[in-house]
């Protein structure tokens, strides 16, 4: 269906104000009779173009919000998600009267979330592992060890095992050599592997003779995903990304009259996690720099905001921090300015920026 023709008119004494909701009807009216298009609300203060309160307000055709065939849905989230790296731009095509679609923001989130997932796996594919010492295994044994690691970093990319290792301990244990049956053999312990949160090893149990089994214990060879310190991190500046639109609550010198409504910071916390997705990608770059250029025992095992960690070296925290302040700081002026269009929107953005992070890092700090 095109919705490009959809402008149903809307009752004059229907008309409200589309941040605060206040009935302006009678003001759109006395405005036409002066001749006059724009005008400002008389509760929040918003400037209003009366025209536009007449038409039903519609989304970009790429927005995953607009109500075309859901089979496309999959498409417009991850368009929608390729057009918030241009914020300014982004906020201002979506209009505040804009009815609220809680499932396509749903679907939203969900592909956000998968490409964290694939991000996530990646940095496990790339980040090496030693190799199994001793002879080096058949030409099989190696493909189905990589089949392994490649399927259990992409099942479960926080797991501290590799997927190789327990392929080839499963081929010691069964003396099976052939691709394709090592695979089978291979998949419960993989599996068990793949439980999230496992603190206990994985372990192969073989019966020799009757009576009898033989225990082969896999160890964790794979490692953590980030370093401790980055690991705090990410844990800091994850939740004070996704709070950020709520620091808006705490902002009554800019926002007593702006009477923001639900829907409209619903909107705002569900399309701020796509930020996860930047900022996510310089944690991963900078434990890759720290893993490759330093001895990881020389950087501070803790989440620390002074300059230098133990032994001098830079802390690599600080350039995370600034990274973060920065995409949130950008985010939240171009949301504030162009789609609520708030007074002061750079000092609220800075602010609603600063607020979280500060109050994160602290939390962190003393645990």
């Amino acid at each position: 269906m095109n919705h490009s023709t959809d402008a149903s008119a809307a009752s004059p004494s229907a008309l409200e104000c589309p941040r605060c909701g206040h009935l302006v009807g009678a003001m759109a009216d006395e405005a036409d009779r002066r001749g006059e298009t724009h005008g400002k609300c008389g509760e929040c203060g918003l400037d209003i173009e009366w025209n536009t309160l007449r038409r039903t307000a519609l989304a970009p055709p790429w927005l995953v919000e607009a109500r075309y065939s859901p089979r496309h849905i999959v498409r417009r989230a991850f368009g929608t998600l390729v057009r918030t790296a241009r914020p300014f731009r982004f906020w201002s095509a979506i209009e505040l009267a804009l009815p609220l679609s809680g499932r396509r923001l749903a679907v939203f989130i969900i592909a956000v979330l998968a490409l964290l997932h694939g991000l996530a796996a990646a940095k496990r594919l790339l980040t090496d592992v030693p190799p199994v010492g001793g002879t080096p295994p058949a030409a099989s044994v190696e493909r189905a060890a990589q089949v392994g690691r490649v399927a259990l970093a992409l099942v479960m990319p926080l797991t501290e095992n590799d997927g190789a290792n327990i392929v080839y301990t499963t081929s010691r244990a069964t003396n099976e050599i052939r691709t394709v049956p090592l695979l089978w053999e291979s998949l419960p312990y993989l599996l068990q592997a793949a439980i999230p949160f496992r603190d206990s090893g994985v372990v192969i149990l073989v019966q020799v003779s009757p009576g009898q089994t033989r225990a082969y214990g896999i160890w964790r060879r794979a490692g953590e995903l980030l370093t401790p310190a980055l690991q705090s991190a990410s844990l800091a500046f994850v939740p004070a990304t996704l709070l950020g639109p709520l620091t808006l609550l705490l902002l009554p010198a800019s926002l007593r009259r702006a009477r923001i409504r639900p829907r409209h910071f619903a909107r705002l916390m569900a399309y701020t996690v796509a930020l996860l997705i930047p900022l996510t990608a310089c944690i991963f770059i900078t434990d890759g720099f720290v893993r490759e250029f330093k001895a990881t025992r020389f950087i501070e095992p803790r989440f620390h905001l002074h300059p230098f960690g133990a032994f001098g070296e830079l802390n690599p925290v600080l350039p995370l921090l600034i990274v973060a302040f920065a995409l949130n700081a950008i985010w939240l002026t171009a949301a504030a300015s162009r789609y609520l269009q708030l007074p002061n929107a750079r000092g609220v953005g800075i602010a609603c920026a600063l607020i979280p992070l500060l109050v994160a890092c602290l939390v962190t700090l003393s645990a």
